[in-house]
């Protein structure tokens, strides 16, 4: 009998049933990944199957026991747990945050001895983490966050680890090396793995068995080969998608498809666009130079996608050019015009800006949520009236939410809560949008829809799109011009077929890639196949 098992499992928010009868056994000693739309109940079933959520009806069994009435320690010394959007406490450092892994295993008072100490350093080091350990987690990037969250669960030494969307985040060489990872900790020391995915290839690369759920049920579960299929991967996502055998024969590999067609090609120059530019831009956090005198336009009325590795200063970029971080040196300009100049509000109506993992107050709705979007069009004579709420309601339809303006934030799923955030944006109505990572905590399908919708603002209101995109083959699909970063410089610019390479790729994510041309339409597409430093992780997994 497998350690891991839920019963016809139920589980409601209110009156509302998330997980359905889910009978689930998961195997010993494998991985196994979820996956499924938005709103399908994967990270649902993945809190209950942790204890962190009870069922209203059917069971979830740990080694034979019913797990709601197993000690919260004795559960956290065998299944460890990473959720998404985990947030930790202000000013905590890395190592202090890696230490509470260790937590189940001391006694009460108890300091920590010398395996605690040996754990916290192994799991620091197995992240890539060691050299952040005395930093401040709310000083690090978004990637660097999530590895310091997957280092904690590391450091709990569990049998059993349940991973919620681990490669969020995370730039192109570290997601490789996570999932590297969490195949060396199956194969060397037997852990079973579950895992929660939207990425449907990371999915098939790594899993033993993959489970298909839709709308709180479990569609189909088996081998990636038996699951992974188009109509099936239609009917979950709601777009149509082409499965085709990897080049190298080690996967299927699924492209969802765009229905706005190949838009970015042979576009001309957009007249009265507003454009965006930095002049020897400087900012540091301490002694770290996080930008480097960085000179860079991005051109007016285009998609531009910047991609890098973590760290490297894109997010701190796209901050400084929406006025929400003061550089040490030099100046971001719209329109030739310095940000920091003028009115804020009437900056407000020129820049709206996604920033990445934005958080909101407890209580507020959908609603109020995308009413912020009209603040700035709110003057002391000029207060709220019809053109507001039609607004509202547009960026509501636009974005899927309209049947959940009532709900409150939190209790949404992680792409839907996404969606709000660029309803928001939508509302805000401004010809300059700047989205730092827009398609996180997004299924495939949602990502399309999401960027085909930025696509139609580009194309047709002239909007000047800048976005950070971890996802090489979505930037290439969608953008105009590519901006690549590493180190707080721009290592290249320019159109996506041109700067795109093996070579390109190297330097800036260090990983080895091959770009074959896409069986159906012909563009580039990336498919890294080894990370230039996998000896460490091995090495560290086998001692």
């Amino acid at each position: 009998m497998n350690r891991l098992r839920s019963s016809a499992a139920t589980v409601s928010y209110g009156d509302e049933p998330v997980v359905m009868d889910v009978d689930l056994d998961i195997p010993d000693g494998q991985i196994t990944t979820i996956i499924g739309a938005n709103g399908c109940g994967k990270s649902t079933l993945l809190r209950t199957l942790a204890r962190l959520l009870r069922p209203s009806g059917g069971a979830v069994v740990l080694d034979g026991q019913l797990i709601h009435r197993m000690p919260a320690r004795v559960i956290a010394r065998r299944l460890g747990l990473l959720s998404q959007q985990a947030a930790a406490p202000d000013g905590i450092t890395v190592e202090d945050l890696v230490r509470r892994g260790r937590f189940p295993h001391q006694g009460f008072l108890q300091p920590p001895d010398r395996r605690d100490l040996d754990a916290v350093d192994r799991a620091l080091e197995l992240a890539g983490m060691t050299d952040f350990r005395r930093r401040q987690v709310d000083s690090l990037s978004g990637g660097q966050r999530q590895r310091a969250w997957i280092a904690m669960a590391l450091a709990q030494e569990t049998p059993l680890l349940l991973l919620d969307e681990p490669t969020t985040y995370l730039d192109l060489a570290h997601q490789g090396e996570v999932l590297d990872l969490i195949a060396r900790l199956n194969a060397d020391e037997g852990r079973t793995i579950v895992l929660v995915l939207h990425d449907v290839n990371e999915a098939a690369r790594i899993s033993h068995r993959v489970v298909a759920m839709e709308r709180g049920r479990v569609l189909r579960e088996g081998p990636a080969a038996e699951v992974i299929e188009p109509d099936l991967l239609e009917q979950m996502y709601g777009v149509p998608f082409d499965v085709f055998d990897h080049p190298r024969g080690v996967h299927p590999i699924a492209v969802p498809r765009t229905t706005s067609g190949h838009l970015r090609h042979d576009r001309g120059a957009v007249n009265g666009a507003p454009g965006l530019e930095t002049d020897r831009l400087r900012v540091d956090f301490g002694d770290c130079a996080i930008l480097r005198d960085l000179s860079l336009s991005i051109p007016a009325g285009r998609i531009t996608a910047i991609i890098g590795p973590n760290g490297c200063g894109k997010s701190t970029l796209l901050r400084c050019c929406a006025c929400l971080v003061k550089p040490r040196g030099g100046c971001a300009r719209i329109d030739a015009k310095d940000v920091r100049a003028g009115s804020r509000r009437a900056f407000a109506r020129r820049l709206a800006m996604l920033a990445q993992g934005p958080a909101m107050p407890a209580g507020f709705r959908v609603e109020d949520l995308v009413a912020l979007g009209r603040m700035p069009h709110q003057r002391l004579l000029r207060q709220w009236d019809r053109t507001d709420e039609d607004a509202i309601a547009a960026a509501l339809a636009r974005c899927g939410l309209s049947e959940l303006r009532d709900r409150e934030i939190e209790t949404l799923s992680g792409g839907q809560r996404q969606r709000a955030w660029f309803a928001m944006l939508l509302a805000q109505a401004t010809p300059v949008l700047l989205l730092d990572e827009p398609t996180t905590f997004l299924d495939p399908g949602a990502q399309i829809e999401l960027l085909d919708l930025a696509l139609e603002l580009n194309r047709t209101e002239g909007r000047t799109i800048a976005m950070i995109l971890h996802d090489l083959n979505l930037a290439i699909r969608y953008a105009d011009w590519i901006v690549a970063m590493r180190d707080g410089a721009v290592v290249a610019a320019g159109v996506p077929e041109q700067i795109v390479t093996p070579s390109l790729l190297q330097r800036v994510f260090e990983v080895e890639a091959d770009i074959f041309p896409d069986p159906v339409t012909g563009s580039p597409m990336v498919l890294p196949h080894r990370s230039l430093a996998p000896k460490r992780l091995a090495t560290l997994v086998a001692s």
